[in-house]
């Protein structure tokens, strides 16, 4: 009687006490989803606004299409820390170029962000960095970065505030297309 008694409650104790497992590396809270999308097409000049299809393309004939990201940061922002992720669907199509079997993309901040369509331009600023797309269903990594802007983890700026990223594709022949969705896509996150 004493077993069965104290067992249950013994094992629950040290449950309670124990907690969870902690995790090897801290996970997102919540993530920010793009609020406007232009296709920049440099070839034609036209653009194409929120294409449900997003797109990465660098050729040796000029044909490139850049994606500019806008993200407006919500309330629950403040006092988390914020970083771009870029998680590349199982759906997606990575075409790549490099030794290593990887799609790059150069990302870029933008002086202002482009949310009209038909955009005046990029609104190209510095480079942030280089990412390293592995292939669908895989998540990017920095293989280069130049600047600590949301290429790591760093306070969030104040809710509402908005601001502009650029994809662009490196190399001579690549492409990454894919479809956002929560989960999915280039994102800033935040915990």
């Amino acid at each position: 009687m004493l077993t069965t008694t104290l067992l249950p409650v013994l094992s629950a104790l040290v449950g309670t006490a124990l907690g969870a497992p902690a995790e090897v590396s801290p996970r997102a809270t919540a993530e920010i989803q793009p609020t406007a999308v232009i296709q920049d097409t440099h070839w034609s000049g036209q653009n194409v606004c929120n294409p449900s299809t997003l797109q990465v393309t660098r050729t040796n004939t000029g044909h490139d299409l850049t994606t500019l990201l806008t993200f407006t940061y919500p309330a629950g922002v403040a006092g988390k820390q914020c970083w771009l992720d870029f998680n590349v669907p199982a759906s997606a199509t990575v075409s790549p170029t490099g030794a290593a079997g990887l799609a790059k993309i150069d990302v870029f901040r933008q002086w202002a962000p482009v949310n009209t369509c038909p955009s005046q331009g990029n609104n190209r600023d510095i480079q942030l960095g280089r990412l390293n797309v592995p292939g669908p269903g895989k998540a990017a990594t920095w293989d280069v970065v130049y600047n600590g802007y949301l290429t790591s983890k760093a306070p969030c700026p104040a809710p509402g505030t908005v601001v502009g990223i650029e994809f662009v594709g490196v190399g001579d022949a690549e492409t990454v297309a894919w479809k956002q969705s929560a989960g999915f896509g280039a994102r800033i996150l935040y915990a």
